[in-house]
Formats: structure tokens, sequence, C-alpha cells
């Protein structure tokens, strides 16, 4: 099983590049989960990201949550600023395996092939990331947020995709990841389907993927028709919390208005889930934490060892008491 850690940078205090109505932190946390979602379409691979929201994490922690992972590859998503264009991709400036050095080529050549995106070049750097991470690093530049030109693609859900896909393209080649469902029945390695965004033209009710699945169920579910693309985005998450309010008024009778906004009295309503735990309100909880990238396993309702596990993690990684327990200060948190 290939482990790739993801890192979208900053978060938090730490905004990053600030330019044209765009902050750094947001856009890599979009792209990061768009890399996520993708690389989810092939087998034998897992996916962890060192934030899910935005969350301050040190630079030093980041690491470590790779190190302690086993990660296979280390992958930290940028923005850069400082008046210049294009992109742009680093590996640590000291020894390096010759496989960081082949994965660095294959990197940058299929994000520019995939984006159009001026190439900068491949480059080495003293980065804390790189440098402290045990296995082949890289972090990338993806387009200047002070460049008005570069500013207005990655306002573009369409070009985001890009992004990711020129990512995910490169971890493919380097892993030999095979597609979950090949068209052509061959077991080659392929590049993932794009998943279509929101304002396509093309029907994305056809996607694949954990996510695809998560929303197909919600619409059969709780009779709604939100979009089947495999993304997680704010439609999906709104409408898991329907979906919870939903459960709660059922089984619990909490008299909630179902809106997809996790207010206060949402918060003040949700009840106490533990392993041992089954049912609807269960997998409404595994669904919003692997669609925030810390997989439960299998999304099946039942609050097992992998859940508990999974909850543990994201308290650990959100600085809340970690007990294993879903309770209304976890949920607040899933749902931020």
């Amino acid at each position: 099983m290939t482990k790739i850690f993801i890192d979208p940078g900053h978060g938090g205090s730490d905004p990053g590049a600030v330019a044209n109505g765009l902050q750094e932190k947001d856009v890599v946390l979009d792209i990061s989960k768009r890399i996520d979602s993708k690389l989810n379409e092939y087998s034998g691979v897992k996916t962890r990201l060192s934030r899910t929201n935005d969350t301050f994490i040190s630079l030093s922690n980041r690491a470590k949550m790779a190190n302690d992972w086993g990660a296979d590859y280390f992958l930290s998503v940028h923005i850069n600023a400082g008046g210049g264009e294009g992109y742009e991709d680093f590996i640590f400036n000291g020894n390096v395996s010759s496989a960081t050095e082949s994965n660095q080529s294959l990197m940058n050549k299929e994000v520019v092939e995939a984006t159009g995106f001026n190439n900068r070049g491949k480059k080495q750097a003293n980065f804390a990331v790189l440098r402290l991470t045990n296995m082949p690093a890289i972090l990338t530049e993806n387009g200047f947020i002070d460049n008005s030109n570069d500013a207005n693609k990655l306002k573009n859900n369409s070009f985001l995709d890009k992004v990711a896909e020129g990512h995910v393209n490169a971890i493919a080649k380097m892993f030999g990841l095979k597609s979950e469902s090949p068209s052509n029945g061959e077991n080659a390695p392929s590049k993932p389907r794009s998943s279509t965004p929101n304002n396509s033209n093309r029907s994305p009710n056809k996607a694949s993927g954990t996510i695809a699945t998560i929303q197909r169920t919600l619409n059969s579910r709780y009779r709604l028709n939100i979009s089947v693309d495999n993304l997680f985005g704010p439609q999906t998450k709104g409408t898991l919390i329907k979906g919870l309010q939903t459960e709660l008024n059922r089984q619990f009778n909490r008299g909630l208005t179902v809106d997809g906004i996790f207010g206060p009295k949402t918060r003040r309503a949700c009840v106490t889930v533990r392993q041992g735990a089954r049912g609807n309100i269960t997998w409404i909880l595994q669904a919003i934490l692997h669609c925030k990238g810390t997989s439960p396993g299998e999304i099946d309702g039942i609050f097992g060892a992998k859940t508990r596990s999974a909850v543990r993690t994201f308290q650990r990684q959100n600085n809340l008491q970690v007990d294993g327990i879903a309770g209304p200060q976890t949920f607040h948190i899933l749902f931020k």
C-alpha cells in the first residue's frame, strides 16, 4: 500500500501570501483536497492531509505527522509570490535520494503539462518540511498570487482541477498506481479521470470515487439532488449537515431546522457517538472524516476500531481531547 502525505501550506493564523483577493492558505487547501480526491480513484494507495481546515500546524509537526505515519511520499502544496509568473518545485538542497530527484522531474513535467504554466524549473532549498521528512519529498509552488494573470487562473475551479490532476498524474507514474476502473481493461498505470467542476457543461453524475459514493447515498437517503462530482466542497458539507440534522430529528426529536448550517442549535443537539455504535449518524461521522482527510476505513455505519482510530487522529490534529469519542465538540470542528 502506497502512502501519500499531502501538506496544504500555511493555515490558521498564517495566511501565507495574500494578493488579488486570494489567500494562499485557502487556495492550497482547495488544491490539496482535489489531489486527495483524485488519488482515491486509484487502488493500492492511502492518503493523509496535514490539515483539512483552516488550522495552523508548525512545520516540524507537519514533517513529524508524515514520518510517524510512515508515508512513502511527502507533497507540500504552495502558491508563490514576489512578482514572478508560473510554476516551480523544490527538493531539499542537501543529500537526497535518486528517487527524490527523478520524482521531481516527473512532478515538474506533469504539472506544467496539465496547467500550461510557465515553467520556472526544478529547484532545491533548505525548507524545513523537506529537511525534516524521512521520505522523498517535494514542495510545489503553483503560480504567483501577486501576478494578476496567475491569480485569475487560481480563481477558476476548472484550472484548480488541472493543477491537482498534474500532481496526481505524477504520483501515479512514480508509484505505478492503477486506476480502480480502467476503461481499457489493462493494468497499466493510467491518468485519473478529471473530477468535473460544478459549473461544467458536462454532467458530473457519472463520477466515481468514495466521495461520489457518499454524494449518491446522500441524494438517495435524504431525497436530495446534489452534484455527484467526487469533490468535497460546501455543497457536500452542507448536505452531510442536513443528513445529521434529519437523523437527530428522527431519532432524538431535536426539532432542528434542516438547513445545512452547523450552528449552535445543531451543536447542542449532537449526541455522543462511540465505538460499538451503528446507524446513519455513524455513517455521517465516517463520511465527514473521510472528506476531511482522515479515513475511517469502510464507510458502513459501524463504529469499529478503524473509525475510533480516525476520530482519535482527527482530534489529535485539531487539538481536541483525544478519546476516540465523537461528541458535540468533535462534530463542530469536523463541520467547521
